[in-house]
């Protein structure tokens, strides 16, 4: 079984040293603390370095026969635009580079200045055309504001039309928000930090974030638009007859259902997430043609990837697409 995993990252030493320069300026201390964390997982991680020999043997191991690769934690994406736009493209190139080393087993999603739009479509433009990258990811949101803002509109309006996805990765919850929900003198300051980021808030934030580019109309104003999410939809499908019945066409006045967008524009991955009652779920409430596969190295190093997808109690057509030929008509592969 052919195997093409959709959400792997990657970071640059250089990039990251220019990006954590620029944030120290004006990051809080609570921010300072998660650019600390992340330095120090550069620095002793050298998998996430890495877009070579060892990824390579992980992928051997777990029969995975290709990744397309996005930049991780620590995007310069949320940087003003002056700052952002010279470090994306820096980011962009180096990993385009890795890249030509082995086309076979790698591609890529664009870091974009999304500051701007019109830096940010440019370098879209200039990734997919120039770089032959397969679309971009934006993890998170841009400093706190949501992408349904009409400002971001044209890097939407630009994905649609050069026919690419856009990834839409979680990023670090504002303070305001982890503050109110995640933060309790009775909790312990560590499962506080985890409980409000990668350990359940930021994929609360990640599926409100694709909740409200549906209710914006988006999808409506750019019905070819493709839009990626992982994490089993980042608790979507399990609340889509809810969110039909109580968010109705005649109050969202939009042409479609919330759950049909994942039917004609919205696709799921599990990012490493290998757990069958999701799979279920999300197989049976999305639909198998746009269902894809991910692991989420090397934040998730698993290497029972192609076991999980042979086991699963489903026919063999349809572990075909999950596997690779959907990835391959949604990246053109």
């Amino acid at each position: 079984m052919k195997i093409i995993t959709v959400e792997e990252h990657y970071m640059s030493s250089e990039v990251n040293k220019a990006y954590v320069n620029a944030k120290m300026k004006s990051a809080s201390p609570k921010e300072k603390m998660r650019l600390n964390r992340l330095e120090n997982f550069i620095a002793s991680n050298d998998a996430i370095r890495d877009v070579g020999d060892m990824r390579i043997a992980f992928m051997e191991k777990s029969g995975i026969d290709m990744q397309i690769v996005d930049y991780g934690n620590n995007d310069p994406m949320d940087l003003p635009a002056q700052e952002a736009n010279p470090l994306c493209i820096q980011a962009n190139d180096e990993l385009a580079e890795h890249i030509k080393q082995n086309p076979i087993r790698f591609a890529g999603l664009a870091s974009l200045p999304v500051d701007e739009a019109a830096l940010a479509s440019k370098e879209l433009e200039r990734s997919v055309n120039k770089l032959g990258f397969k679309g971009a990811m934006l993890p998170g949101t841009y400093n706190g504001e949501f992408f349904d803002d009409p400002r971001f509109y044209e890097v939407f309006e630009t994905a649609a039309s050069l026919d690419v996805p856009i990834y839409m990765h979680p990023g670090f919850v504002s303070e305001t928000v982890t503050d109110y929900y995640y933060s309790s003198d009775q909790m312990k300051p560590q499962a506080s930090y985890l409980l409000g980021s990668y350990g359940l808030g930021w994929h609360f934030d990640s599926g409100v974030h694709v909740l409200r580019l549906i209710l914006s109309g988006l999808f409506d104003k750019l019905p070819n638009l493709k839009i990626v999410m992982g994490h089993w939809g980042e608790m979507l499908p399990y609340y889509f007859e809810r969110m039909d019945d109580m968010i109705p066409q005649n109050a969202t006045e939009l042409k479609q259902n919330i759950s049909d967008y994942f039917k004609s524009n919205i696709y799921v991955s599990p990012s490493g997430l290998f757990f069958n009652t999701p799979a279920k779920l999300c197989i049976e409430a999305v639909g198998i043609d746009h269902m894809l596969w991910a692991t989420d190295y090397p934040y998730v190093t698993e290497e029972n990837t192609k076991d999980f997808l042979q086991n699963l109690d489903i026919s063999e057509e349809d572990k075909m697409k999950i596997s690779h030929q959907n990835a391959e008509k949604l990246f053109k592969l």
